[in-house]
């Protein structure tokens, strides 16, 4: 009977987790439009912007404001250390993994953490799972792709 009730309750328990799962839905990103706002789930925008197979970072721009601009980074391994010239940014993990360098100082992150890093600041992402991460990265003033300085570690 003990065996039993141990079948059962693991039962249960596997109901429960994957109950919670199916439960869970992907983050949505809301984004201003000219005359309305647009609003979609992370899993569509990856799956119309798909990381290729032989892509190590995607950075596709979402828009941008006189103040800010926001993109979706997809990274497969890492990104080089780095430092940003003149853009502060805000990084929130939406899906998976990694390790957020910051002066040399790794922190994990998941799904749901934000990193701040101010200009000048050496700073760069591994992803430690088994998918590429998705972020949503928010740069001020509105990033133009040109001051990102690559580093040595160390740094």
């Amino acid at each position: 009977m003990e065996n039993g009730s141990r079948v059962a309750g693991a039962a249960v328990i596997a109901y429960c987790v994957l109950f919670a799962a199916g439960c869970v839905r992907a983050p949505h990103i809301i984004t201003p439009e000219p005359h309305s706002v647009s609003s979609g789930s992370l899993t569509a925008l990856l799956a119309g912007h798909p990381l290729a197979a032989t892509q190590n970072i995607s950075a596709l721009p979402l828009g941008h404001t006189d103040a800010f601009s926001y993109h979706l980074v997809q990274v497969r391994d890492r990104e080089q250390p780095h430092v940003h010239a003149t853009h502060d940014l805000v990084v929130t993990l939406l899906r998976g993994k990694g390790q957020m360098y910051v002066r040399g100082i790794p922190t994990e992150m998941r799904a749901g953490d934000v990193a701040v890093v101010t200009h000048g600041t050496p700073h760069y992402f591994v992803n430690t799972g088994c998918i590429p991460t998705a972020a949503f990265v928010t740069f001020a003033p509105p990033y133009d792709g040109t001051d990102q300085v690559p580093i040595t570690p160390g740094h």
